[in-house]
């Protein structure tokens, strides 16, 4: 064997004994470095990887992820029919539709390869205040930025732990110290969250004067947002294209959240109004199913309790099935 074969060799055998290392340190510490954008988007990624195909998938903001609860939607949709229908709640914290666009169309859509997507709406889905923050978050997450490195990090990452978790792998305090035990809680917090089918599960309530403020923020001023109005149309008409159709769901809201509209309660009328003519252009079905919920149905100013989300799906149920 010549020095340049020596050479190659060995450094074959470097190469696989690191990643063998790396593979092991990983699966030892329960710390992966965080590739997309929050925890619980990274672990909706492994569900939808491990499931695949469904029938439905529903999609929104973490309200979206909290009131319509998978299981419960497929029972009641499945009572008439010989075969079970498969649902997946795909929806995120943020998840407005200039994030969903991407999430939904680039990585949904091909894992799930649902026949329907049904999109729970809201104020916070058209408000100009709420969103930005989230969709910087997800531009820049390894997983989901662009360019020509990204694409190579993730192509790499793909055949290698070592490469995927050099970020982890690199730093100490990321393996054993104060770093990884952030890690683990952060992602302990996130797997308890994050329900089988993709439901948020966070039923703890919170009615205080911060959350109150922090909601307020989200909608003072009240202004439409065209980059998410314009951004439902492009997602909607690339799932046609695709053959998937699509259903609008207005969520609803507390008293509490309407007392919070800087020009008062009736300020939130503008939501349907605006869902309704977005659904009528678009030839959408828009479903605001008939069901009241008082404040004592939501844990804070936007999620519905565990009870209420039942309600809520069964209702949605009715809905679809008429």
């Amino acid at each position: 064997m010549t020095w340049r074969g020596r050479f190659l060799l060995a450094f074959v055998v470097v190469v696989l004994a690191a990643e063998l290392a790396a593979r092991a340190t990983i699966a030892a510490t329960d710390a992966p470095v965080l590739r997309w954008h929050d925890d619980a988007t990274q672990l909706k990624v492994a569900q939808m990887d491990e499931r695949g195909p469904v029938d439905m998938v529903i999609v929104g903001t973490s309200m979206a992820q909290q009131d319509i609860v998978p299981s419960v939607l497929a029972a009641a949709l499945s009572d008439d029919t010989e075969t079970p229908l498969s649902v997946y709640n795909a929806a995120l914290n943020g998840g407005v539709p200039v994030v969903m666009e991407p999430w939904l169309l680039d990585q949904v859509v091909d894992r799930l390869q649902p026949d329907t997507v049904v999109w729970g709406l809201s104020a916070l889905d058209l408000s100009l205040e709420y969103g930005d923050a989230t969709l910087d978050a997800y531009e820049q997450a390894l997983e989901t930025k662009s360019g020509v490195y990204a694409t190579a990090d993730r192509w790499a990452s793909r055949l290698s732990v070592l490469m995927a978790d050099r970020r982890v792998l690199r730093d100490p305090d990321q393996l054993v110290g104060d770093g990884a035990d952030r890690n683990r809680r952060r992602l302990a917090d996130a797997r308890a969250e994050v329900g089988p089918d993709g439901e948020r599960q966070n039923f703890t309530v919170d009615t205080g004067i911060r959350q109150s403020q922090e909601i307020a923020r989200r909608i003072t001023p009240f202004q439409l947002d065209r980059d998410d109005l314009a951004a439902i149309v492009r997602t909607v008409d690339a799932l046609r294209e695709r053959g998937i159709e699509v259903v609008f769901v207005e969520l609803p809201v507390p008293n509490r959240f309407r007392q919070l509209y800087p020009g008062g309660p009736d300020q939130h009328d503008l939501v349907n109004a605006t869902l309704t003519e977005l659904a009528r252009e678009l030839d959408v079905e828009f479903i605001t199913p008939e069901v009241t919920f008082t404040d004592p149905s939501f844990v804070d100013f936007t999620h519905l309790n565990a009870e209420s989300a039942k309600s809520f799906t069964e209702s949605l149920a009715t809905s679809l099935q008429n």
